[in-house]
């Protein structure tokens, strides 16, 4: 009887190391997972009417164009908007910190993206800061600004900028690691004008009210504007289907 108990206690302690064990040698996979990010929709704070949809538009060009590079997973947007469906938030204009922490915890996201953009005199200024979910902290804020028919240029300047934050923040977690390289860029026209990203947005918009008939009419009419504009295209082939 006590050999017995003796074979069990030993057992017992094997299992317990081999638990722990095994908690020590997943530890550095886990550090070395690539950071969650959340790209949620910026603040208009302009007076221009229907300019307030154009975040859904950037917030999918910029999700679109963070995924091309793989030092960083990003949140799907339609992810973000079932989130903020369930949350009842659909219609805010703007997220307040605690909101902020709240969505991107919901999210599993370690970083947000978050900012504003206004137009005035012929111009659109676009800012943006990298937010630390669990802190608040900013840690990076960026901004670009164009005229209405280089909203492309304004778009990419910003993803470049933001990119170059996120592929800092991973060479400090992994010193010695070398940047990862980026994929070919999903979904990028020559140029697209605000008007046309705009109209993007709204189908977009429509699409998540369930409203389909309009959004296949808004993307029919982005395809036909801009064909090489591939996001737009895939979203309307998915939604003829």
């Amino acid at each position: 009887m006590r050999e017995s108990r003796s074979v069990k206690t030993l057992r017992s302690s094997l299992t317990r190391l081999a638990v722990l064990l095994l908690g020590l040698l997943t530890l550095p996979v886990l550090a070395a997972d690539k950071p969650t990010v959340a790209v949620l929709y910026f603040d208009y704070e302009g007076d221009t009417a229907g300019m307030k949809l154009l975040k859904k538009g950037l917030a999918q060009m910029l999700i679109s164009d963070l995924s091309a590079h793989e030092s960083v997973r990003l949140v799907e947007r339609e992810r973000l908007q079932q989130v903020l469906d369930e949350l009842k938030l659909n219609q805010s204009d703007k997220f307040d910190p605690e909101t902020a922490n709240r969505i991107g915890k919901l999210l599993g996201a370690r970083y947000l993206v978050m900012g504003g953009y206004f137009d005035v005199m012929n111009t659109l200024r676009v800012d943006a800061r990298v937010v630390e979910t669990e802190t608040g902290r900013i840690i990076r804020s960026v901004g670009a600004d164009s005229t209405p028919d280089r909203f492309l240029t304004l778009e990419q300047t910003l993803a470049q900028d933001l990119r170059a934050v996120f592929e800092e923040l991973t060479a400090t977690a992994e010193p010695g690691k070398a940047p990862a390289k980026p994929k070919p860029a999903r979904g990028k026209p020559r140029r697209l004008t605000r008007d046309t990203a705009l109209r993007y947005a709204r189908a977009l918009d429509a699409k998540d009210r369930k409203d389909l008939e309009t959004a296949k009419k808004e993307l029919t009419a982005v395809v036909k504007a801009q064909p090489d504009f591939q996001l737009a295209s895939t979203e309307l082939a998915l939604l003829m289907k």
